[in-house]
């Protein structure tokens, strides 16, 4: 039916890809993208939903365009589905962090967000998998139960191997804590309609395409119900534009935002704040995990490397979070560095940290008929 491609091995942030070209009844395909998940994936986000298949299914049902289309092969007791490829390249590649984006990009962007407003929490009640119950009602418990999840499923979950690094670094729990900053400034948010939100757009989300230079975008692992602004917050933090083109991006996603669903901007100026405020806390708790993971992991010759590498990326993630962290001094580089190095040498004996911080997820739905209604769309694509 396929044969693997010289190099078929995409590694995803959740998931390994296997790259195929389709053959046989199979080969008007083109090239096809089959998933695994990576073993020992640490959670450092919610998830809504069962599998990134089950929202690609039901966006290609409401007729989003310019996603990947999923097809299921075999019968649908083999749960084997796969993504068309997208024939392009990130958006990363022409278009790097800190680099402007072109007024046309910016369009397709918008219209992405704008398009993602007109689907309510209601479209997607067959493969939302929160329970009714735990879901937020309202803008305020949307962002409690961010801080919630930081704090029980990041930072608690990990604490007991790198206790000894967050209290080196000055990182406390009680900036997430239920009556710290974060949570009572989530307490002030104004409340907006919920829809369904991408949760990770970026750079290396979206994909330039060959055929047509226009963005499909990639990568629905994270996406989620709620409110909208915290989309915007997440996409400013993750894209990195250039000072200038920030307000032109925000400019943008609120007209389109605000036609499709009226509301969706309310309280725009005194919120996004709160929510940035929370994107750069939640990273510092990820990048500081991340890279003590890659520092345990790092062979001897590759140690020294590793430990500069994360005193960069931890020591930006403290600058963006101080304030919020309370922070009267930042770390130095050699500061970060040593308290990396430190804590690897009193790695022995110390437990693991678990391997994942989500509980159990319950089985992707599909629906019935082979090929789902995306894979009708006309053409293949995934990156």
């Amino acid at each position: 039916m396929s044969q693997p491609l010289p190099r078929p091995t995409l590694r995803g942030n959740h998931r390994v890809w296997q790259v195929v070209k389709a053959e046989g009844e199979l080969a008007s395909l083109g090239r096809l993208k089959a998933g695994r998940p990576r073993p020992g994936v640490h959670r450092f986000d919610p998830r809504c939903f069962g599998s990134e298949e089950d929202v690609l299914i039901e966006l290609a049902l409401l007729g989003m365009q310019r996603i990947a289309p999923v097809y299921q092969l075999g019968s649908p007791d083999d749960d084997l589905r796969v993504h068309g490829y997208i024939e392009g390249e990130a958006l990363s590649v022409s278009r790097p962090p800190g680099s402007p984006l072109s007024g046309g990009e910016l369009t397709q962007l918008a219209e992405l967000s704008g398009r993602l407003a007109t689907v309510p929490p209601s479209a997607m009640a067959l493969v939302h998998r929160c329970p009714v119950v735990l879901r937020p009602r309202n803008s305020r418990e949307f962002l409690h139960g961010l801080i919630r999840f930081t704090r029980r499923r990041v930072y608690a979950v990990h604490r007991p191997a790198m206790e000894g690094l967050f209290t080196a670094l000055h990182i406390g729990p009680g900036v997430l804590a239920p009556s710290g900053p974060l949570s009572r400034e989530a307490s002030r948010l104004t409340d907006r309609p919920f829809c369904l939100l991408h949760g990770d757009l970026h750079r290396d989300n979206l994909i330039v395409a060959e055929a047509d230079g226009l963005l499909w975008t990639i990568d629905w692992e994270l996406a989620l119900v709620g409110d909208p602004l915290y989309d915007l917050a997440t996409h400013l933090h993750l894209m990195r534009y250039p000072p200038g083109q920030e307000p032109e991006m925000l400019t943008r996603w609120a007209r389109a935002v605000e036609a499709a669903l009226p509301g969706a901007t309310d309280g725009l100026a005194r919120d996004l704040p709160r929510y940035l405020a929370y994107k750069r806390v939640q990273s510092v708790f990820t990048d500081v995990i991340r890279q003590a993971l890659l520092v345990r992991a790092a062979p001897p010759d590759e140690v020294d490397a590793q430990l500069a590498r994360a005193a960069e990326v931890v020591r930006a993630a403290l600058r963006a979070a101080a304030r919020m962290l309370g922070l009267g001094r930042v770390p130095s580089p050699s500061a970060v560095q040593g308290a990396y190095a430190a804590w690897r040498t009193g790695l022995s004996g110390a437990p693991a940290p678990p391997s994942a911080a989500t509980g159990p997820v319950t089985r992707a739905a599909t629906r019935p008929g082979g090929p789902s209604a995306a894979s009708r769309r006309g053409p293949s694509g995934s990156g």
